[in-house]
């Protein structure tokens, strides 16, 4: 009877073993499904939330500050970079305006050393001081006590000789020929200043000539570019203007082509010597050397005068 209990005793502590087993069991599934259980809660993911968008505004705040201050500081170097580039800009323009009063003034001081220089202003003055008050000299303009004339402030002297006048046409001759008087005006005036010299030379341009050389002004000007401050570079203006780039070579054609015809002795010589100088042919050791003018003459002479030259 005893034994009985004990077997029926034992099959219950192993049934009850059996079934915490098995609840044990059950309650691990459970926990291995459900996970682990949180670290925080729902209150406190919200106010730890709550914070860092506080945390963020915060700092975008100040960011947008600093953008901002960054904003104004470069407003203000604009403003002050503005400022700096239009005094350069005045500065620039004191400048331009200083160095061209001194040119001016280089110029008039060049031009009354001129007139005090030049006779033939002292023989003007000389003659209106000799004439009866009333009866001046027509034209005379009276001299102030440096000696200069009250209307030359363009630097414009009175000269005696008159300035030959050029109109520009296709004829090349009319411009080498004006050109050649002009030289010639120069060269017994050698104390003219060149802006003189220039001012003397364009006063008497008429026609095509005057409205090419102001167009020619005009436009150097307005470009910036650099202006006809001498008398060669104006010369240079001029040649490349009114002398075809040919002129040389029919000169040297007509002189190499040059035949004596119905012409004279003399007339013959004269229109050959006349070619040579247009074309510079020198006499010797020059360009055309070989074309001595003892050649060029028997060239186109007639036979009769050919065969006496070399006879001779």
């Amino acid at each position: 009877m005893d034994v009985k209990l004990d077997m029926e005793l034992d099959m219950k502590i192993s049934h009850g073993r059996a079934r915490e087993e098995r609840e044990e069991c059950a309650r691990g599934e459970e926990e291995v499904q459900a996970g682990p259980e949180p670290d925080i809660t729902w209150r406190e993911y919200e106010a730890l939330r709550n914070e860092m968008r506080r945390e963020f505004r915060t700092k975008d705040d100040e960011l947008k500050g600093t953008v901002d201050e960054i904003k104004q500081t470069l407003e203000a170097t604009n403003v002050t970079v503005t400022g700096l580039a239009d005094q350069v800009t005045d500065i620039q323009r004191n400048i331009a305006d200083m160095r061209l009063a001194i040119e001016n003034l280089t110029a008039q001081q060049q031009q009354q050393q001129d007139d005090d220089e030049d006779p033939e202003l002292e023989d003007d003055a000389h003659n209106a001081r000799g004439a009866p008050r009333g009866h001046l000299p027509r034209g005379w303009v009276p001299l102030g006590r440096n000696g200069r004339g009250q209307d030359e402030e363009d630097g414009l002297g009175k000269p005696k000789f008159s300035i030959p006048k050029f109109e520009g046409g296709a004829d090349v001759e009319e411009y080498l020929t004006w050109e050649l008087k002009i030289e010639k005006l120069w060269s017994l005036h050698p104390h003219y200043s060149e802006d003189r010299k220039i001012k003397l030379a364009s006063s008497e341009f008429d026609g095509y000539a005057l409205r090419w050389w102001d167009s020619l002004v005009r436009n150097l000007d307005e470009d910036g570019a650099q202006p006809i401050r001498t008398w060669r570079a104006m010369k240079e203006a001029m040649t490349s203007r009114f002398v075809p780039t040919n002129y040389m070579r029919n000169i040297f054609d007509k002189l190499t082509l040059l035949r004596q015809g119905v012409k004279t002795v003399d007339e013959y010589y004269m229109e050959m010597e006349m070619l040579m100088q247009r074309g510079r042919v020198r006499t010797c050791y020059g360009s055309w050397a070989f074309y001595t003018p003892c050649a060029l003459y028997s060239a186109g002479a007639f036979d009769a005068l050919r065969s006496l030259l070399y006879s001779a």
